[in-house]
């Protein structure tokens, strides 16, 4: 299957440079860079993502698609030397707060149950956490409404959470630090909660999500975003088992109270962490959990 890892690479002014390898370079409602660096070609993955992958192409420019559906096309990775991404057991850890427990949609599940159906097409899959939320039968999760990054890291010390040694923690957290105001610490509070996935479960693949719009307070979730992203990548260039999964195609319009994205936003998110999952399954990075 074509997977990777999607991230919106800003320039401190704020306008966009040609996406790098790997980087996202269109999709329903990017307003990024569409254009690639020489030696990657912008390729449609998805209605939502097109990503610049290694080939001989120079820079190449992407088209976006008007309608939006969720695909499984199956084919072969681009990425040289990749593992395979069927035949794994996935014991997943979805963490965060209540847009990881899926408030505000309409059967609860969230982003979850499509990622479910998404990831155990050739793969065993079992969240877990010690919340169980929706209608879907898998509805393990570790989603705690309210929860600012700090009160985050103390939910995943629960027995059925990071205790439980998940092989993939999805991590999305900062909404509520955002609404408190404190937003210049909280890339601080993150990398300390990251520390504690790391310490807990060394051998987990962490996949930390950029925050999705808010109605009000847009420009802080931009600042936490850039921070996260940069955060992300310094760990990763450091050797740690990190991935960004961006989560810009979700619009203020895929909001459903200005805060929790609607079922439409969910399935943005889905189509977000699906192909970055597959990315850590790509680098041999999901092994078989403890």
């Amino acid at each position: 299957m074509r997977f990777g890892l999607f991230v919106a690479l800003f320039l401190s002014t704020g306008v966009f440079a040609q996406s790098q390898e790997w980087g996202q370079c269109g999709g329903m409602g990017w307003t990024g860079a569409t254009t690639c660096v020489a030696g990657t070609t912008c390729t449609e993955l998805n209605p939502y993502y097109s990503q610049c992958l290694p080939g001989t192409a120079t820079t190449t420019a992407t088209t976006t698609s008007t309608t939006a559906t969720i695909t499984t096309t199956t084919g072969t990775s681009s990425a040289p030397g990749s593992t395979s991404t069927t035949g794994l057991t996935i014991r997943l850890l979805p963490l965060g707060d209540s847009i990881t427990f899926g408030l505000e949609s309409s059967d609860g599940n969230g982003y979850r149950s499509t990622l479910h159906n998404l990831l155990q097409v050739g793969n065993t899959v079992d969240f877990i956490g010690s919340l169980k939320s929706g209608t879907m039968a898998d509805n393990d999760n570790e989603g705690h409404s309210g929860a600012t990054i700090a009160q985050i890291q103390q939910f995943s010390t629960n027995p059925a959470a990071l205790p439980a040694r998940p092989n993939v923690v999805l991590l999305m957290a900062g909404t509520n630090d955002v609404f408190g105001g404190s937003i210049s610490t909280a890339p601080s509070r993150l990398s300390t909660l990251i520390d504690s996935i790391f310490t807990a479960c060394p051998d987990a693949a962490l996949v930390v999500a950029t925050l999705t719009p808010l109605s009000a307070g847009q420009s802080s979730v931009d600042t936490y975003n850039q921070a996260v992203t940069q955060l992300v990548a310094t760990r990763k260039a450091a050797g740690q088992h990190i991935l960004l999964a961006s989560m810009a195609s979700v619009l203020a319009s895929d909001l459903a109270d200005g805060v929790h994205p609607n079922d439409a936003g969910y399935v943005k998110m889905a189509n977000a962490w699906f192909p970055v999952v597959q990315q850590a399954a790509e680098n041999g990075w999901i092994g078989k959990p403890v």
